[in-house]
């Protein structure tokens, strides 16, 4: 195979951490940086292997879960250069959907926040009396509109930007991704909080699962412990926000301390390894 310079396609998009060109009239070519980004800002400075890293965790999910519908991933190799292979993946092109769907199973982040104020998630009112992190009684399906800027929407208004038709498809097929996915990691030491889904329209019209998934960049991750507890402080992204809110951070450029690196992408690695064990 004779390896491409990435600049020999044509770019089409540049998001928080990936980079997405036109490989062919019916394919894509995903990048996955080394950048970081927290509370919708990208920084400049990267945390080197985090984009290999990230893009071994999609790939491995999405052989897992395509049993439970359709993803865009492609198994082959592009044709790109050799360092960057272990951070791209051919994917099938879609017409992009612009909601992202998020599934609920722990209360946290910005739902715990929410939930300490009025009681509700997403103006959904719940049970009273729980604490940080505690299980849901069911999980939530909590939609946002896919920009920037993220902002939470209802579901009404979901199916008034998509249609009711594929929005119940897209609902349907996040809780069937999240609660195999949870059992899955759950008998690995592993609880997922929360992720977010992404998917688009194939040119028949059928649902397709794209972008990540199950990644310690768009899902909180527990250790859940021997006893039943859960380490808090795991193994995703949660670990450089409270970095950054420690430091009084205020959306602007700074130099990320080695050791905040070193110690993210231990976090990655660990839950990369323990997810991904007893599969060859």
């Amino acid at each position: 195979m004779n390896d491409l310079n990435v600049d020999s396609y044509k770019k089409l998009y540049s998001g928080k951490i990936r980079d997405v060109y036109e490989y062919d009239q019916e394919h894509l070519l995903i990048v996955t940086t080394d950048r970081i980004s927290a509370f919708d800002y990208v920084f400049e400075e990267e945390v080197l292997g985090k984009g290999s890293l990230l893009n071994k965790m999609s790939i491995f999910w999405f052989k897992l879960t395509n049993g439970i519908i359709k993803n865009h991933y492609i198994d082959k190799l592009p044709k790109i250069d050799s360092n960057l292979i272990s951070r791209s993946m051919l994917v099938k092109k879609t017409k992009v959907l612009p909601v992202e769907a998020i599934v609920r199973g722990h209360i946290a982040g910005s739902a715990w926040k929410s939930y300490q104020e009025n009681g509700s998630i997403n103006g959904i009112k719940i049970t009273s009396g729980l604490c940080e992190y505690d299980r849901l009684s069911e999980p939530m399906f909590t939609p946002s509109t896919k920009s920037n800027k993220d902002e939470n929407i209802s579901i009404s208004e979901m199916k008034d930007m998509i249609g009711e038709e594929v929005s119940n498809k897209i609902i349907k097929a996040s809780f069937d991704l999240y609660n195999f996915a949870y059992e899955y990691s759950k008998n690995r030491g592993i609880i997922i909080a929360d992720t977010k889904f992404e998917f688009g329209l194939n040119n028949n019209q059928d649902l397709v699962l794209i972008d990540e998934i199950f990644t310690p960049d768009c899902s909180r991750f527990l250790k859940l412990n021997a006893d039943g507890s859960y380490d808090l402080d795991a193994f995703d992204k949660q670990y450089f926000r409270n970095y950054l809110l420690a430091n009084n951070w205020n959306k602007n450029q700074i130099k990320i301390p080695s050791d905040i690196k070193k110690n993210l992408m231990n976090k990655y690695q660990v839950a990369y390894d323990l997810i991904t064990k007893n599969n060859g």
